[in-house]
């Protein structure tokens, strides 16, 4: 297994071709990781100024004040290899390369690659793309890539063949609430491999679950023999990219990467273990629900509803998807009848019949987390909620029969009632380990997808439709199936 533990803990950075131009390569690296509060030695190396960003710049890797433990390199291909001369000559063993112009290039950029990987083989140095966004540890404030993105630390990891589609996977991880421990844009994949990273992260201590873009694999074997590895101790969540001709000839024109047959990566994966993702938003639902919720013992749903329909629709997706609405125990079944109106659905899903009653929807919470009939609940339509009653206060403020004093004042209370709602699923999850799904069918700008609560295991992740809710607990059942077989 190489090890990358200097790539992603160093104690000391330069970046060579480091510029004061903001549209150059050589400027995102250096204000990124400055920024982002990494706390080691960063060294600015270029030859047309003396000091960058108000730091004394060296002229070459040769002349830094001491040998440090990673290089990123923004320079031209055609001074990639004077600089891994340089990096050798003071015993520097890692490289990022953020340049192009390789093997994605066309001939000439693929000779240029094979003696970059060569001399580097040779030299015993790692490198990191070529081509590469770059990559991000949470865990030590390292960033540095090409976007400003700075997404709370999590135990998510991500590597991603196309450093476009991570940025903006960690993107909307932060806007959403997700923690992110480690990003590796792979880029070429000249020296250090997608199967090197995953096997990297399979030992990460900082990892919980793994995503993975792929557009296509060198060594397509080791790489299922790792994940089916992997698979055993932490989930992995695979996008493979390149399912049409179309998109297997961007992949080649994109990485260089031979995307093979789509059908052929699917069934391996699958056989190893690897949850499969249609799509990047996919990566991030499935990554929250993975890092946040336990898994299911098995498949038999319990559905909470304020309206009939959603419940309907509900009921669909799960039957579609393999999971179960078992019939309500008597139990269950006697303690909503004591509570419900006469005319309630006396069944699963559970209608509350419109009566958004908090304590109705804790009841019969409690009732399902707690019974042995259900092995996972969604609830739908209690979260969010309040703003039917928000939207309503706000006309009447607008017809000037209410005040926004008022107003504030409610979105206050609602606020803490929703917050106490959801301590209460983090509690129930924590005592009867099966995962509970929120639905809020009213989704709000400023709402973020997980919510946490200070101390505990698990999170809550709130999602937007029935259909995500659903498809999230149909991988999390197919990974707890496998995980039984393969125990037994």
């Amino acid at each position: 297994m190489k090890n990358l533990d200097k790539i992603f803990y160093p104690r000391s950075i330069a970046v060579v071709g480091a510029t004061e131009n903001k549209f150059k390569w050589g400027s995102f690296i250096l204000t990124n990781v400055l920024d982002g509060g990494f706390q080691g030695s960063v060294y600015p190396v270029t030859r047309s100024s003396a000091t960058v960003y108000g730091r004394n710049a060296c002229a070459s890797v040769r002349d830094l004040p001491q040998p440090v433990d990673l290089v990123f390199i923004t320079t031209p291909a055609v001074t990639v290899l004077e600089v891994l001369r340089d990096c050798a000559s003071r015993n520097i063993k890692d490289v990022v390369m953020i340049t192009s112009g390789f093997s994605e290039a066309g001939d000439e950029g693929r000779v240029l690659e094979k003696a970059v990987v060569d001399y580097a083989d040779g030299n015993g140095i790692n490198i990191v793309g070529p081509n590469t966004m770059g990559i991000v540890n949470t865990a030590n404030r390292l960033y540095a890539t090409g976007t400003l993105v700075r997404p709370m630390k999590g135990g998510i990891s991500i590597i991603a063949q196309s450093g476009n589609v991570g940025s903006q996977i960690m993107e909307w991880a932060e806007r959403q609430n997700v923690g992110i421990g480690k990003f590796i844009g792979s880029g070429n994949e000249g020296v250090i491999r997608c199967e090197d990273y995953l096997e990297y992260l399979d030992r990460d201590k900082d990892t919980s679950v793994i995503l993975v873009y792929i557009e296509g694999l060198d060594d397509g074997r080791r790489f299922m023999e790792i994940c089916r590895q992997t698979t055993l101790r932490k989930p992995v969540i695979v996008l493979k990219a390149g399912r049409t001709l179309a998109g297997s000839q961007a992949a080649a024109s994109h990485t260089g990467a031979m995307a093979g047959s789509y059908r052929t990566y699917e069934s391996a994966l699958r056989q190893s273990g690897v949850i499969v993702a249609q799509n990047p938003t996919d990566l991030l639902y499935l990554s929250s629900a993975f890092d946040s919720l336990p898994l299911p013992r098995g498949n038999r749903v319990g559905v909470i509803t304020l309206g009939g329909g959603w419940g309907v629709i509900t009921a669909d997706e799960c039957e579609e998807r393999g999971l179960v609405l078992p019939p309500l125990p008597p139990d269950v079944y006697r303690k909503l009848d004591s509570m419900l109106p006469p005319f309630w659905s006396r069944g699963n899903p559970v209608d509350l019949v419109g009566q958004p009653d908090r304590k109705l929807y804790l009841e019969a919470t409690y009732a399902m987390a707690a019974s042995e009939a259900f092995d996972a609940v969604i609830i739908l339509g209690i979260v969010g909620s309040a703003k039917f009653a928000l939207r309503i206060h706000e006309t009447v403020m607008r017809m000037g029969y209410a005040s926004r004093e008022d107003l504030v004042e409610l979105e206050k209370l609602f606020a803490g009632l929703q917050a106490n709602f959801l301590d209460i699923i983090i509690d129930l999850m924590e005592k009867y380990r099966k995962p509970i799904y929120p639905v809020s069918v009213v989704p709000w700008p400023d709402d973020k997808m997980v919510y946490a609560k200070e101390g505990k295991r698990y999170k809550v992740v709130i999602h937007k439709t029935p259909e995500e809710a659903v498809f999230c607990l149909e991988r999390q059942f197919e990974y707890s199936s496998y995980l039984k077989k393969r125990s037994s």
